[in-house]
């Protein structure tokens, strides 16, 4: 390749020299340019790099002798390096701020006072099983749990069993409770299948099931519909086959049984829903002979509307219906 001819300017010189680096001019004035540095420690050159410098002072020769800026090769450039420092950065913020929540979550959860759980509804129950079995073991433990005196004598048994009531010597089915409005009407008068039903005798140790010793008082006979309320509340709570309950009360000393409180679980729907000692709020039972005023007007709001007296009517399947009327207690 045959390099074209240099035209020469006054006040310039031109090398022939095909290895000296080619000039470079600025396009305004035609005049050389400063001389970048260059690196005094590079490698010696290549066959490649002197015919590219050849070629390089060829281009700008022509360049200057057409009167047009030289071009100017440069090497290629490289684009510097993206950093990611402020992405990094966020990041290890944000997993800092993680753990440190779950540390400060973790000592909340060991300083903070455990989540107190519901209350029980009582700290008894009875064992689980069939309903005559539990309603043995709700009878015996209510019983035990009511004392006649301080010698600690029991103030009545509770006898639980199917619907039937005794009659002269025989036990009778009951099939039916019949609930007068007002005593002794046969108008409006509400009739209950016993599906559902069980029945509490409590009987002293005195004939037909007095009370054989001590007074017959207003205190001792709220203490037994008290008794006879805390059983209730315990064969709801704890037997879902009941729904309606039965209680024989014992007679004062000298007469025959005729009195019974019929509970009917709808009634206690309250009560139940909250513990027992929200409703019967003394730790122990009182003796019949203590002041109950604290408990008083609860015992006598719960029992005494569904205080009867009863008598039977015979069915003519053989079962007896069981007929009550509303009466105020006095013993």
């Amino acid at each position: 390749m045959n390099p074209e001819p240099i035209e020469v300017r006054a006040g310039t010189e031109a090398s022939l020299d095909p290895l000296a680096p080619a000039a470079v001019f600025t396009a305004a004035t035609n005049e050389p340019a400063e001389p970048e540095a260059t690196d005094v420690t590079a490698q010696e050159p290549t066959a490649e790099g002197l015919q590219q410098q050849l070629d390089a002072a060829a281009v700008a020769a022509a360049s200057a002798a057409e009167g047009r800026a030289p071009v100017v090769t440069r090497p290629p450039s490289y684009e510097t390096p993206r950093r990611y420092t402020a992405r990094f950065a966020i990041a290890y913020l944000s997993l800092a701020g993680v753990f440190i929540a779950a540390v400060a979550g973790l000592i909340v959860l060991v300083i903070q006072p455990g989540v107190q759980k519901a209350a029980p509804w009582s700290t008894w129950k009875p064992p689980s099983g069939s309903t005559a079995s539990m309603e043995t073991a709700i009878a015996n433990h209510v019983a035990a749990e009511y004392h006649l005196n301080k010698s600690g004598a029991q103030l009545v048994g509770v006898v639980a069993e199917a619907p039937t009531v005794t009659s002269g010597t025989h036990k009778v089915t009951i099939s039916e409770v019949a609930v007068r409005k007002t005593p002794t009407s046969n108008t409006n008068i509400a009739f209950y299948a016993t599906t559902g039903t069980w029945t509490d005798e409590f009987c002293g140790l005195g004939p037909s099931c007095a009370i054989s010793t001590g007074q017959s008082t207003v205190m001792r006979g709220r203490l037994v519909r008290r008794e006879a309320l805390e059983v209730a509340l315990y064969t709801f709570k704890f037997a879902p086959a009941i729904n309606s309950l039965v209680t024989f009360m014992p007679p004062p000393p000298g007469e025959t049984a005729s009195t019974l409180l019929y509970f009917q679980k709808s009634d206690l729907t309250h009560q139940l829903s909250e513990p027992l000692d929200k409703t019967l709020t003394l730790t122990k039972p009182p003796l019949p002979t203590a002041s109950d005023k604290s408990e008083a007007a609860t015992i006598d709001r719960l029992t005494l509307p569904v205080f009867y007296t009863y008598s039977l009517a015979q069915l003519q399947d053989g079962s007896a219906a069981l007929v009550l009327d509303p009466i105020e207690a006095s013993a």
